[in-house]
């Protein structure tokens, strides 16, 4: 029987996904922190990250799928992140008009 897979940390995958990404070390661990953070805190968790920036990248957009629910008590603490740049918030449409999807741009 073989062994289960051992599941990985989103830093791990955050920080795989970023290696080749062209940002600095630094702001890349800074900018994963908060998104861990996050997810440690309260439970969200990013299903896509891409490096943002022109000419040179120093920000980090991370994508989320939320309920209604889950919506109003995230924002008041987004208001309180650090490095934060922008949030945009986009309701999913019929039939799940309950979902939104949120950006969170971090850095920049």
């Amino acid at each position: 029987m073989p062994a289960p897979a051992r599941e990985l940390s989103l830093d791990h995958h955050l920080l795989e996904r970023l290696k080749f990404s062209g940002m600095d070390r630094e702001n890349v661990a800074d900018l994963i922190s908060i998104a861990v953070s996050l997810k440690n805190k309260y439970g969200i968790a990013p299903f896509s990250a891409i490096p943002q920036g022109h000419p040179v990248r120093d920000a980090l957009t991370l994508r989320y799928l939320m309920e209604t629910s889950t919506l109003t008590k995230i924002i008041n603490v987004l208001l309180d992140t650090p490095r934060i740049h922008t949030v945009s918030i986009s309701p999913r449409g019929i039939p799940r008009t309950s979902e939104f999807e949120v950006r969170i741009t971090l850095g920049g």
